[in-house]
């Protein structure tokens, strides 16, 4: 599939939904929390958030008083981003996270949330290394979890595909992530499940 099909998808699929994507966030509340946790965050850091959507992730770091900016491809979700923290941090910028217009480290931590599962791997490893260019010491991605069972996978992906409407789930369900990562340089550190399992989160130092 094209470059140009996964991004419509993405584009007719967040924008879609900008409006009643954070009525997920209940599920989503420990991950966030988490994937802080994880990017072992430090007061003075800067921090980018990449594929922002409604920026909860982002406004996670900046309740805690980080320095955030916030991209996303989708305009619709970055609106809302934008309305609810209306004269406050972080910024929103809209940008596809494989050209990301920042210089080579420019941001201590960088996550990544919900959005490679609705790419191929070839456009995974160009964006997580897009990201490892503007980023100095981690990076922390949140992912929808995939059950180990192989026989599991395939239900998995019939029962996710109706809320989340990937066109990758299959794929997703049985690629190895972790090599992913290892094959752009990224030195995994750490793999968790949060939200009652529901979500995997894995934290990579940048090499």
């Amino acid at each position: 599939m094209s470059k140009r099909d996964y991004r419509q998808h993405i584009l007719y699929y967040y924008n879609r939904f900008a409006k009643y994507y954070d009525l997920g966030e209940i599920f989503r509340r420990d991950t966030r929390n988490r994937a802080v946790a994880l990017s072992r965050w430090q007061p003075g850091d800067r921090v980018l958030d990449v594929c922002t959507g409604t920026g909860e992730q982002a406004m996670a770091y900046a309740r805690l008083g980080a320095k955030v900016v916030g991209v996303d491809i989708a305009r619709g979700v970055l609106e809302c981003a934008a309305a609810k923290t209306a004269c406050q941090r972080p910024a929103w910028l809209e940008m596809d996270a494989t050209e990301l217009s920042f210089r080579d480290k420019a941001f201590d931590v960088s996550t990544i949330s919900f959005i490679l599962h609705h790419m191929p791997e070839s456009v995974q490893r160009r964006l997580l290394t897009e990201v490892a260019r503007v980023t100095r010491k981690r990076i922390v991605i949140i992912e929808p979890h995939t059950p180990t069972n192989p026989r599991l996978q395939p239900i998995w992906a019939v029962i996710h595909a109706r809320f989340d409407e990937s066109e990758y789930h299959q794929e997703w369900s049985r690629q190895d992530f972790v090599a992913t990562c290892r094959s752009v340089n990224l030195q995994v550190e750490a793999v968790q499940l949060a939200s009652l399992g529901i979500h995997r989160l894995t934290a990579c130092a940048v090499r």
